[in-house]
C-alpha cells in the first residue's frame, strides 16, 4: 500500500462518525496507464457531440439529487452491450471540473472490466468482493476506494486475482452501497446484466434507480423488453441508446 494512502470519514455535509458496526473510508491514489479515449469520450476531444449528449443525460439525473435519489445502477440486456464503459462516462461527466463528489462501485464480479475501461490498478487485495468476503469474516477494516483524481474515487475489481461473485448476495454488499453513498453526492454501480440471472435486481434492490443501457445495432429489441420487464418500472429511470460515436437519450 502506498504510502500517501489517507484514511477519513467521508460524508455528504461534513464529517461523519461511523456507527456501530461501520467501518472508515481509506483512499488510495491510483497506479494509472493511459485510458482509452475513443471508448471514454470525456477525456479526449474527438467526439463532442457525445459529449454534450453525456452533459444532457447529467442534467436529468442531476434533477433526480435534488428528488433525494443520487445512487444509480447501470446495467444491459445482456453482456457486451456497453454499460460498464456507460458507467465510467457517466461518472467522469458527474464530476467534471469538481462539480460532484462521485464514487464508481463495480458489482459486475463476474465478469470485471472498470480498471481496464479507466486504465488503472486496484491495489492488490482491495477489490470490491474481496473486500466484502472479508467483511463476511469479521473483518472490520476500512474500504479502500481508488482516487481518479479529486471528486472521482473508484471501488472496482482486481482483473488478474481471484474474486468472490457470490458477495454480491450478502447483506454486507448492501450495506456497503448504503453506507459509502453518504459520503458521495453521487454512487454509480456497474451492474451484472439483467437476462440469465437475478444478479442486477440485487443492485435494483440497493439503488435509488436504475439505467438500462442498450447498444445500437447490437442489443436486440427482444431481449431489452424481456429486460425490462424483469426490471419493472418501480426503479427504471430510462433507457439510454448509444453507439460507438454518439449517445442517443429515449426516455
Amino acid at each position: 500500500m502506498s504510502d500517501s494512502s489517507r484514511t477519513l470519514i467521508v460524508a455528504n455535509r461534513g464529517v461523519m462518525n461511523p456507527g456501530q458496526g461501520e467501518s472508515p473510508v481509506r483512499v488510495v491514489p491510483a497506479w494509472a496507464a493511459p485510458p482509452d479515449t475513443h471508448r471514454l469520450v470525456m477525456l479526449g476531444d474527438t467526439a463532442p457531440e457525445a459529449s454534450a449528449e453525456l452533459r444532457v443525460i447529467r442534467h436529468r439525473v442531476e434533477q433526480k439529487r435534488a428528488d433525494g435519489i443520487w445512487t444509480f445502477g447501470i446495467t444491459s440486456p445482456r453482456g457486451g452491450e456497453g454499460k460498464s464503459t456507460f458507467a465510467a462516462q457517466l461518472a467522469l461527466v458527474l464530476s467534471e471540473s469538481q462539480r460532484a463528489r462521485v464514487l464508481l462501485a463495480e458489482a459486475n464480479f463476474a465478469r470485471p472490466s472498470i480498471a481496464k475501461v479507466l486504465g488503472f490498478e486496484v491495489p492488490e487485495g482491495q477489490g470490491f468482493s474481496n473486500q466484502i468476503a472479508r467483511k463476511m469474516r469479521g473483518n472490520a477494516d476500512a474500504w479502500c476506494v481508488t482516487a481518479l483524481g479529486p471528486a472521482l474515487h473508484v471501488l472496482a475489481e482486481e482483473t488478474n486475482a481471484a474474486n468472490f461473485p457470490e458477495a454480491l448476495h450478502s447483506p454486507h454488499f448492501t450495506n456497503a452501497l448504503n453506507f459509502l453513498a453518504r459520503g458521495y453526492d453521487f454512487l454509480i454501480v456497474d451492474s451484472p446484466s439483467i437476462l440469465g440471472t437475478g444478479d442486477a435486481n440485487v443492485v435494483e434492490n440497493a439503488v435509488d434507480a436504475m439505467i438500462v443501457v442498450a447498444r445500437s445495432k447490437v442489443t436486440k429489441g427482444t431481449d431489452l423488453r424481456r429486460a425490462l420487464k424483469q426490471l419493472g418500472d418501480r426503479k427504471t429511470l430510462g433507457v439510454v441508446l448509444w453507439d460507438a460515436s454518439q449517445f442517443k437519450r429515449r426516455k
